[in-house]
Order: structure tokens, then sequence, then C-alpha cells
């Protein structure tokens, strides 16, 4: 059972990150960055790859070798201001808050559970704090 178990896990880790290096090489090839920190996955209607690098983020479709968008650090609200909704909320508690990309632009992804105790998807514009649409779940009473 153990072993299964281990198999499992590294399976779906190798299935989250397996195309990094596809996105590194792109991003490369393509001269857009040379010096890459970090690579991470977002699973909106199709996988976007979030590359972080040289003061900005880069927003990539790697089935269509495209970039979508491209945003320097600068210009981004910061993470506090993403989460302004839930630190005005006294009942409100924060889950996460990651870069996403919805509605064919960079946002904020703020996760949290709201007053009525709901689970709440909040998409925030990156760069002028503007919701952008929010998606509320009541939760199953236990």
């Amino acid at each position: 059972m153990f072993s299964f178990l281990t198999w499992m896990y590294l399976h779906i880790e190798d299935s989250r990150t397996n195309h990094y290096d596809d996105v590194r090489n792109f991003v490369e090839s393509e001269n857009i960055l040379n010096n890459i920190e970090e690579v991470v996955r977002y699973n909106g209607e199709s996988p976007i790859y979030i590359v972080n690098g040289e003061g900005s983020y880069l927003f990539v479709d790697l089935e269509a070798n495209e970039v979508l968008a491209t945003i320097a650090s600068k210009d981004m609200i910061g993470i506090n201001s993403a989460q302004k909704s839930v630190t005005e909320c006294n009942e409100c508690e924060l889950i996460d808050t990651r870069l996403a990309y919805e509605e064919n632009r960079p946002v904020w992804e703020v996760t949290y559970t709201d007053e009525s105790n709901r689970y709440v998807f909040e998409y925030i514009d990156l760069e002028n704090g503007r919701e952008v649409q929010r998606f509320a779940f009541r939760q199953a009473k236990s």
C-alpha cells in the first residue's frame, strides 16, 4: 500500500511539473527572458504557465507556443492590495493568494471563506486592482 501511494504521489507531481522545462526552453529560445527564477502552472480553461524572471511575469500558453501577457513587477498591485476584501472583513478567512490568468488577463486569485462561510474565488486585475470576477460556493454542512 505504501509503495502504491508513493508511486501515485510521484506520478501526480510529475504530471503537474513535467512541462516546466518545455516552458523554460520556449521562453529562452524566443529570447524573452534569459534568467528565469520560477515557473508555476495555473489551471484555468487551459493550463497557463507563469514565468518569473528579470523583474517580470510572463503568462505562457505552451500549447499555442504563445506569451499571452507580460507584466513588470513594478506595474503590479501588491498581494496585500489584492487581499483587501478579505482583510476588511472581520469574519473572512484567507486561504490562498496566487497569480492566475482569467478573462484573458493576468490576475490575482484570492481564495477565502466569507462571512456566510462560503468558499470564494475572487479574481483581481494585476494592474488596476479592480475585481474581474468572483465565485462563491456554499459549503456542505457536516
